[in-house]
């Protein structure tokens, strides 16, 4: 398959105005029109580092709001960079051949327009779930991401842990599962995502989140879309890709995730040479939702022991 005219190493890139560029913007890029946001320093000072955000399946990049604002208020001197992944949120198009390495194209492309901008030598990476998996393939190639932060995700191949009951070949071989559209159905399919400790104290913003999920089945094209992310990442294996990852890594975990379990945090931290575990107590998938507090001081902790 051949992936793109661009790869990792381009230096070939449009010119962007980041002083103008807040808010909803879009790039065409290989067949696709890619839907991203840049958020500036709080400071208003030129950026010493720029964090890169990557959403998991079938999640648009407005997930990352409250995280973003938190951090920024708490790093004056740090820049954000938000997109939404072919399949998901507000681009558009390019789902032919959809596959993990396109993605991390996509988001290493707009990672070089703006560090380029912003006249940094590179870039910090954060993904979360899906989105880990497209900054495992981006790192391993990429010598400009200077650190990297991997959240409910799992190296895949013979390396993943998954769940509980279930068989790894049936799995792997699983056909996509359109998301309910009843509320009781997609409820037992929610509540998976989060930890005990959160299913107690939040269950009215778990239903909100349940009316926000059938809602967006609604749209048009919403499952071809998912379809496309599934397929992308059903046979996903970077078990020898992140062996060659020599960035700090970050690799944060709830102790009770149900989707991604736990050991696959395990996993990657035996394969990445500088990598670092943090658990989260009695939570689930879901840890930018369920501790929003603590996700940001870790990913904080994290950035400032790295140069930028």
């Amino acid at each position: 398959m051949t992936i793109s005219r661009y790869d990792f190493a381009s230096t070939s890139l449009p010119l962007v105005d980041v002083s103008k560029s807040s808010g909803l913007c879009y790039l065409e890029h290989e067949g696709a029109r890619l839907a991203f946001d840049f958020e500036p320093t709080s400071s208003g000072v030129q950026a010493t580092q720029l964090l890169v955000l990557v959403n998991g399946f079938a999640r648009p990049r407005a997930d990352f709001r409250a995280f973003r604002k938190r951090i920024h208020a708490q790093m004056p001197q740090l820049a954000t960079l938000a997109l939404d992944n072919r399949g998901a949120g507000d681009t558009e198009g390019g789902l032919e051949e959809l596959s993990v390495q396109r993605m991390a194209l996509d988001a290493a492309y707009l990672a070089q327009v703006h560090s380029s901008q912003l006249q940094l030598s590179g870039y910090h990476i954060l993904g979360i779930s899906m989105g880990g998996m497209i900054c495992q393939q981006w790192a391993c190639e990429d010598s400009k991401v200077k650190s990297l932060a991997l959240v409910s995700t799992t190296p895949g191949g013979d390396a993943r842990v998954w769940p509980q009951g279930v068989d790894p070949a049936a799995a792997r071989n699983k056909s996509f599962e359109a998301w309910p559209r009843d509320q009781e159905t997609m409820h037992k399919r929610m509540v998976r995502y989060f930890g005990p400790k959160f299913r107690k104290s939040s269950p009215l913003l778990i239903e909100m989140m349940v009316r926000n999920m059938l809602k967006s089945q609604t749209e048009s094209e919403a499952q071809s879309r998912a379809r496309a992310q599934y397929d992308a990442t059903l046979g996903f294996d970077g078990t020898q890709c992140v062996t060659k990852i020599a960035c700090p890594t970050l690799v944060l975990t709830g102790s009770d995730d149900e989707i991604i379990p736990s050991g696959n945090a395990d996993a990657l931290c035996g394969l990445i040479s500088q990598a670092k575990k943090v658990v989260f107590p009695a939570m689930g998938h879901l840890l930018l939702i369920e501790d929003p507090e603590n996700f940001v001081a870790q990913v904080r902790s994290f950035l400032e022991g790295v140069p930028g």
